[in-house]
């Protein structure tokens, strides 16, 4: 073998091993999903629901997923992240639960060109992974508001918050545990604003 064909080779050999190190990891994206409550017992409220476009903390922002263990620090995985920006996510959650629920005649998208009679607005506080010694968390943060459509009066407001422990310390499990407790966020909205509007 001749000195110029061991040095290709080398030089073949080189390219191949530092193009293979410096790869980009795999990107993994998540959804929300999970099972839906029962509806609400009793006949629907004869009033139509608007679902307004959620607004959210700066850091949920993106669609990165957002990890802590610190009020004062924010940490992003990457490689990790959300089909969507989380309002969007938590606000779709909501259009599907609230209709499922049949609490009320009709729950309409805010864009929808149609008369309503009450309209639900959001601000996402918390949508992570939140990590203790033992535990990882899906911990979710939503304060609501009611406005009565004719005079844009606010009926009811609320945070409601909710932090479910993961099954495992892995991403997906964290996943999992943020799809559960948005449900228990918004179930207890439903049932409050039930309990609200039929007093």
């Amino acid at each position: 073998m001749t000195a110029k064909l061991v040095t290709l080779l080398f030089t073949i050999l080189t390219i191949a091993l530092l193009s293979n190190c410096g790869s980009v990891p795999s990107t993994y994206y998540y959804r929300v999903d999970y099972q839906m409550p029962s509806p609400q017992p009793g006949e629907a409220l004869p009033a139509t629901l608007a679902i307004d476009r959620f607004e959210t903390d700066i850091i949920y922002e993106g669609e990165r997923i957002v990890y802590r263990n610190s009020p004062y620090e924010v940490q992003y995985y990457h490689y990790r992240r959300w089909i969507a920006p989380p309002r969007k996510l938590v606000e779709n959650a909501a259009l599907d639960q609230f209709r499922n629920a049949d609490l009320f005649r009709r729950v309409i998208n805010a864009g929808a060109p149609e008369n309503r009679d009450y309209v639900l607005k959001g601000r996402l506080k918390a949508f992570e992974e939140w990590d203790e010694a033992e535990s990882w968390f899906g911990q979710v943060t939503v304060f609501f508001e009611l406005l009565d459509s004719d005079n844009n009066t606010v009926v009811w407001q609320q945070e409601i918050s909710h932090k479910k422990p993961a099954a495992s310390k892995e991403p997906v499990a964290v996943v999992a545990s943020i799809s559960e407790s948005l449900k228990v966020v918004i179930q207890e909205a439903i049932e409050t604003i039930d309990k609200e509007l039929r007093k």
